[in-house]
């Protein structure tokens, strides 16, 4: 569960959108295309990442513990080529473009969390969020 949450976290990050045969990549999609995404318009959407792309992201939080008080832009980079395909109930992830298992069945991988602080110690300044996903 853990692992769909962290994909489904990345998928926002990079995409292309296959619907109706016509084909998007994250980089060239606008707000208006990301929130027909998000509000499910699209129908089932595969997503591709690739080589080399740095792509936006913002870490977001909301509840009853926490929220955001400052959202900031972060870069990922991606070091390989690779797809995901989001339907109603599932999240897939293909190496190839055409053949889509389940996340479990590929991928592997942890969430991680630390604190640091400057280099005479005392409060921490920051709180570190680590995703680690390895291929199996």
């Amino acid at each position: 569960m853990k692992m769909k949450l962290l994909v489904a976290g990345v998928l926002l990050l990079s995409a292309v959108v296959q619907a109706g045969g016509k084909v998007f990549r994250a980089t060239d999609m606008g707000t208006t295309t990301w929130s027909d995404l998000a509000k499910g318009k699209l129908g089932d959407v595969v997503v591709e990442f690739r080589q080399g792309d740095e792509v936006p992201i913002t870490f977001e939080a909301q509840g009853d513990l926490v929220e955001t008080k400052q959202a900031s832009v972060n870069y990922v980079g991606i070091k390989r080529n690779f797809w995901l395909r989001l339907s109603q109930n599932d999240i897939e992830i293909s190496m190839d473009g055409t053949t889509f298992k389940k996340l479990n069945e590929v991928l592997t991988g942890s969430l991680e969390a630390g604190a640091g602080s400057a280099q005479n110690g005392g409060v921490a300044d920051a709180i570190t969020i680590m995703f680690k996903a390895f291929l199996k």
